[in-house]
């Protein structure tokens, strides 16, 4: 019944915010667009999204987040619930109606991190074991190194979906060099420390990459 409750009050919260809003765009455009486009630019930044991949994602093209952004159009309240769903938000949070809810979103989704990485770190505690039970000739601890890089791309993942360039980075980062060390310990190939250099250039591309998409998030 209290689920049910909170369900409908969220409902008429929404149609309301959305009413608000369209009287607010009929009646006062200039007021609506000045009021949507400091917030709209502000929560993309804080999200590390470039312009091209807010629009991919609430589905317009790139001019129109950069229109929105400079209060020369408005989008419309089917796209202004997309872009407050995006960000975890109400449109009524979105519009400057009401503060965005102090939450526990961010503490959630660092438990789903941990808990995944964990879960990749149990399974190679498996296979060690398994490996030592059955005195299987090989490294079993060398399981425990593949666990980096598999932890290093679920990270990827996750940081893609709800934090910032910075997360991303650090990444992509650490899958870079923890796939050079797997590697480097697993092939018995001569000189193949050289692997090093090559994820000392991937490190390089990296950051190069992360300052582009930091450039092209703050236009």
């Amino acid at each position: 019944m209290q689920v049910e409750e909170a369900a409908l009050r969220r409902t008429v919260s929404k149609n309301l915010a959305a009413y608000r809003y369209g009287e607010a765009v009929r009646t006062f455009p200039r007021r609506a667009g000045a009021m949507l486009k400091d917030t709209i630019k502000k929560l993309r930044i804080q999200q590390g999204l470039s312009q091209d991949e807010l629009a991919e994602r609430v589905h317009v093209v790139r001019q129109t987040i950069s229109k929105w952004e400079r209060g020369e159009s408005l989008p419309d309240i089917y796209i202004l619930t997309r872009i407050a769903d995006l960000y975890g938000i109400t449109v009524s949070n979105l519009i400057g109606e009401e503060e965005p809810p102090k939450e526990d979103r961010p503490r959630f989704h660092m438990f789903i991190l941990i808990l995944s990485i964990a879960l990749t770190f149990a399974v190679a505690t498996l296979i060690f074991f398994l490996f030592v039970v059955f005195a299987i000739p090989y490294r079993a601890w060398l399981f425990f190194i593949y666990a980096i890089p598999v932890a290093s791309i679920l990270a990827i993942v996750f940081t893609s979906l709800w934090w910032g360039l910075l997360w991303q980075g650090i990444s992509t980062s650490l899958l870079v060099w923890s796939l050079g060390l797997s590697l480097y310990l697993s092939l018995p190939v001569p000189n193949l420390e050289l692997i090093f250099l090559v994820c000392a250039a991937a490190q390089v591309l990296v950051i190069l990459w992360e300052l582009f998409r930091r450039s092209l998030a703050k236009k």
